[in-house]
């Protein structure tokens, strides 16, 4: 076989799908020492792997601009091609990645198992060993130092502990209630003297206000645009809590444990990957649940989920509990009644 130098792999537009791609970076860089690794993704993604180290090249496939329709695809072909990659690895399943040239491989495994898993697969189908292979996203010095530039500007640093909150996502279905996330911020402020950053996307601040103006204590509101400089502050957190969204698998992928809130959406195929997290969930069973993917989502019109308005907020508080006891913090726990967490 000639030797692997070039390999593409085909990834995602969305944020959070991106992120579980990288997955396949380790084993693919252990197995193909010499290989520079590209990859193809989306406008949303692009400016979170642009500056990615593991990383040698990004391609991005703009399928709402220059890439839509077949005149699009065809110059992207067009342009991927000129790269001559021996490898082509398709994550997404796209029909067109086969008429970029070199080898192909593509996705086979199906079911309910989790997006990582079936990435994975695709290498330990050609003889790739992926063992604790993960979700990864890596950081420059310079980015590095912006980030503790900031947590010192900010008086960030030393403190017992730094929690990160993004209550947004990019569907209604998704979305916990605010005013949870804000009772959550206070007890974190009173009973384990921690620090809050309040991370949102760039359609997301007025929901980032209403969930600071609730709390009692001041969060440190983050209005950092960069995706890579938001990754990098998640990754100086000691804990993260969200919805199901992009920035709950960048923590993931970046070491900080992660409590997740799901309702609506699958956890066994898009939760956070790996044992150091915990997903919520709050046992309603309703049958329409999960409703994405498929079986037509936010098809019932209630403008959200009943599933998710069902977690209250004590459950969070015992996961945010097992936590800081596996992570060793000598703090007093967060106590709730379950009268107030109604």
């Amino acid at each position: 076989m000639p030797p692997i130098r070039k390999i593409l792999i085909f990834s995602f537009s969305f944020i959070g799908d991106a992120v579980l791609s990288t997955a396949v970076i380790g084993p693919l860089r252990r197995h193909f020492p010499d290989a520079a690794i590209s990859f193809l993704v989306g406008v949303r993604a692009f400016d979170l792997f642009a500056d990615e180290p593991e990383i040698d090249q990004v391609f991005v496939y703009d399928n709402r601009g220059e890439h839509a329709g077949w005149r699009g695809k065809l110059l992207l072909i067009k342009t991927l091609r000129r790269e001559r990659f021996d490898l082509v690895i398709d994550l997404r399943d796209s029909i067109w990645s086969r008429f970029v040239g070199g080898k192909h491989w593509g996705l086979k495994l199906r079911g309910e198992v989790h997006a990582v898993t079936r990435y994975l697969d695709v290498l330990q189908r050609h003889g790739i060993d992926t063992d604790s292979a993960s979700p990864q996203l890596q950081f420059t010095n310079q980015e590095l130092v912006i980030r503790d530039r900031f947590l010192v500007e900010n008086e960030l640093v030393g403190n017992c502990v730094l929690v990160g909150i993004h209550p947004g996502g990019n569907w209604d279905y998704k979305l916990w209630q605010p005013e949870n996330f804000a009772r959550i911020a206070d007890g974190l402020c009173e009973e384990w003297n921690a620090d809050i950053l309040l991370f949102a996307g760039p359609n997301e601040r007025l929901l980032q206000m209403q969930v600071a103006d609730l709390m009692c204590s001041r969060p440190m509101i983050v209005e950092e645009g960069s995706l890579r400089q938001i990754a990098a502050l998640i990754a100086a957190c000691d804990f993260y809590i969200g919805n199901d969204t992009g920035p709950m698998h960048i923590a993931a992928a970046v070491g900080t444990p992660v409590i997740a809130i799901f309702g609506s959406t699958d956890h066994r195929r898009s939760g956070p990957y790996g044992d150091a997290h915990i997903v919520i969930q709050s046992g309603i069973e309703l049958a329409c649940n999960p409703c994405h993917p498929g079986k037509n989502p936010g098809g019932c019109g209630a403008g959200s989920c009943a599933v998710i308005n069902a977690i209250t907020v004590e459950q969070v508080f015992r996961a945010l509990e097992k936590l800081r006891e596996r992570a060793g913090f000598n703090i007093s726990c967060i106590r709730i009644d379950c009268q107030d967490s109604q």
